[in-house]
């Protein structure tokens, strides 16, 4: 299978970029996190530990100004598409309606700029966060806030240290801009694809037994892609990273239920994410779902809820999986076809 474009884009390069990434994410996910259960408020916590992620994976560009401009429009997404979330699942078909607009706006993007195209990912994925896990904490705002900061300065401390990482991705933003507007690479078929699987996935709970659609739906919007024939592929090794990912994240919770050292093998999990990526694609998804899974449980366990409720999360994660495969091959087939013959 030939990966090479998706190792450019998330190549690290040396042992010192290796190094780098860990001490990076490790500071930018562990402050909230950690601090969070340490200081009594685990949900504000989560909710910090999981923004510091995806910002700091929001990392895309070729200048410093470029790479920050990129994180600070990742977490204004996220904490845009996690309100909204949040704020309109109560209402009837709320979350069916939100999380569909999003995926529409993620899939019509997603060809554009590669930081355009995480951003917009992203915000789909707190939106639909933001509907399933209902955080009432109220120092949950100010958690978003805190990860965004250490995302921000674990970024230019690591820069300080180790210079600033390569990267080949030379589009500047107003072409990518335009390429988001005009729907470039990726279409109409695609985009109704992505946000009709998305969208199918909240309805599975009726359907099929799902006992919590989110997940379902995250694993929709993480797993689906566009890029052809490569998209089938690539789309695989993130199902079975996923689904894999949440076998041995419930074998851990069969041992392990004190939230501080959840938080810990949580955040270690997220240093590697980047790393396992940049390796192969099942590596990373694998790291990234053990990690949404051991933060999810730290909220279970501290309110008392026992987290032993893998068997069903394996059935959710699964459908989503499935119905992005699905999306996939609806969206490509006719180009997967030719491509065979």
């Amino acid at each position: 299978m030939n990966f090479s474009w998706y190792r450019d884009l998330y190549r690290i390069g040396s042992v010192a970029g290796a190094k780098a990434v860990v001490v990076r994410v490790t500071l930018a996910v562990g402050i909230p996190l950690i601090g969070g259960v340490l200081l009594g408020h685990p949900a504000a916590g989560v909710a910090g530990g999981a923004t510091a992620l995806f910002v700091t994976l929001s990392d895309i560009g070729t200048t410093r100004a470029v790479r920050l401009g990129t994180m600070f429009a990742g977490w204004l997404a996220i904490v845009v598409g996690a309100t909204l979330g949040h704020l309109l699942s109560g209402t009837p078909y709320g979350r069916e309606t939100i999380v569909l607009l999003c995926a529409l706006v993620a899939g019509w993007a997603s060809g554009s700029h590669p930081g355009i195209a995480a951003v917009t990912r992203f915000f789909a994925i707190a939106a639909a966060a933001g509907a399933g896990m209902h955080f009432t904490d109220p120092d949950v705002l100010l958690s978003l806030l805190v990860a965004g900061v250490t995302a921000f300065l674990a970024a230019v401390l690591v820069w300080k240290i180790f210079g600033i990482p390569s990267d080949d991705n030379v589009m500047d933003w107003h072409a990518g801009v335009r390429r988001a507007f005009s729907g470039a690479d990726a279409g109409f078929r695609y985009t109704l694809c992505y946000g009709a699987a998305a969208a199918l996935s909240l309805f599975a709970a009726t359907w099929l037994g799902v006992q919590d659609p989110y997940w379902a739906t995250l694993a929709v919007l993480m797993v689906m892609r566009r890029e052809g024939i490569a998209s089938l592929e690539l789309t695989i090794h993130y199902a079975v990273g996923t689904i894999v990912g949440v076998v041995v994240a419930a074998e851990i919770l069969r041992w392990v239920e004190q939230p501080l050292v959840l938080a810990v093998l949580a955040t270690l999990l997220a240093a590697f994410v980047r790393i396992g990526v940049a390796i192969n694609p099942s590596l990373g998804f694998m790291a990234f779902t053990m990690f949404l899974l051991l933060i999810v449980s730290i909220i279970l366990v501290t309110a008392g809820v026992a987290p032993h409720l893998m068997e069903a999360r394996i059935y959710d994660v699964t459908v989503g999986c499935l119905l992005a495969l699905a999306g996939t091959l609806a969206a490509t087939y006719p180009r997967f076809s030719r491509a065979s013959t």
